[in-house]
């Protein structure tokens, strides 16, 4: 049975750099398929399906949570499904959970807290404008972004707004640019369409500073960022400048690197790795010099990059996930189930978790 498993596991050659002295075999997989369950119908599927919103698992590792396209959130609880809600729109983003509360952020611009355990309706709030990216929740306060380019503060009890902070969409073309707002240093981290990053107050909305990091033009979108903890900058995925380091404290640039269409970045150790057009690049945390790169392909762009146990699990959008070695860029091999993936793993040590985009729920076991 493993390996008819594991005979489905589709093997591209992928051009990198710098080339490894060795290169793993065929026989030296990432990953290989634990289990499967269809969650989304297919007799209901769409025309060329699309599924953003990685499953999330709770502490205790009992129950996933699963959003789908359909509007559905499903609790999976012991390889059955424990309850369903249905929003009034899609589910775009991963759901986060605080507590006893499950938070969705919906395609129809509607928050929802549920009863993580039954699904029951806490509260909803509505904020008017469609929600594309995962809440982030911090000290009694839930942060989400809106494609009309909003971070809206809600409170975590009863969902009445506490603040809103508004950047106007560019004048020219866009690509997407709602980045997950993220929390470090007492900050909130946001980023804009309009290639400004922002370090607001989690408690007001008033801005710290701002930084324009795209310059002028088009595509100026800032599609990603990640503000670790342990580190003092705030690093930002810009569609027309690349991935850019700034200081959490003041916004000044520390380095940019230029990477076409940068749409994600990850702080993984001493590294950064960051996608966009065609390409994954691995980069020296402090400088911000090139380590590696492994061409994905032309226009091909990935999703965003997970680290775990010195393997990167990236998706090809709408194509392959991939296994790839962190400190030398080599693909160890891919998986596509016919759909593809266009949404990142949820992963931990020796287990990943991942939607395709035929409504298909894989459980992943991790190899060394």
């Amino acid at each position: 049975m493993i390996l008819l498993v594991l005979l489905a596991f589709s093997w591209m050659p992928l051009e990198h750099g710098p080339r490894p002295s060795r290169r793993p075999g065929l026989h030296d997989p990432p990953f290989f398929v634990g289990e499967m369950q269809h969650i989304v119908p297919q007799g209901k599927l769409p025309f060329s399906p699309t599924e953003t919103a990685t499953p999330v698992l709770d502490s205790a590792q009992t129950r996933l949570y699963v959003g789908t396209r359909d509007g559905k959130v499903r609790c999976r609880f012991r390889g059955r499904t424990a309850w369903i809600f249905q929003t009034d729109g899609a589910v775009l983003a991963s759901p986060a959970i605080e507590g006893e509360t499950l938070y969705v952020a919906g395609g129809d611009g509607v928050v929802y807290a549920l009863n993580r355990f039954t699904g029951a309706l806490r509260w909803r709030a509505d904020i008017h404008e469609e929600l594309t990216t995962a809440p982030t929740a911090s000290e009694g306060r839930l942060f989400v972004m809106s494609s009309e380019q909003s971070v809206t503060a809600l409170d975590l009890k009863d969902g009445k707004r506490v603040w809103k902070f508004h950047r106007d969409s560019p004048g020219g073309f866009t690509i997407r640019g709602d980045a997950q707002p993220k929390i470090a240093h007492g900050t909130l981290f946001a980023a804009f369409a309009d290639g400004v990053v922002a370090a607001l107050q989690p408690e007001n909305g008033v801005a710290n500073w701002t930084r324009q990091v795209s310059g002028t033009g088009d595509y100026l979108d800032v599609d990603w960022i990640d503000a670790p903890e342990s580190d003092t900058r705030v690093y930002a995925a810009s569609a027309k400048a690349g991935i850019v380091a700034l200081d959490a404290a003041t916004g000044n640039p520390a380095w940019t690197y230029p990477l076409a269409g940068a749409n994600h970045v990850v702080v993984e150790g001493a590294r950064i790795v960051g996608g966009g057009r065609g390409e994954l690049v691995a980069l020296d945390r402090s400088t911000g010099v090139k380590l590696w790169t492994l061409q994905l392909g032309k226009d091909r762009y990935p999703t965003q990059p997970v680290a775990m146990s010195g393997l990167i699990i990236v998706a090809q959008d709408r194509g392959a996930l991939l296994g790839v070695d962190l400190q030398t860029g080599v693909a160890r091999g891919a998986f596509d189930p016919g759909t593809g993936f266009s949404q990142p793993v949820y992963a931990l040590p020796g287990i990943a978790y991942v939607l395709s985009n035929g409504g298909t729920l894989f459980s992943l076991g991790l190899l060394p």
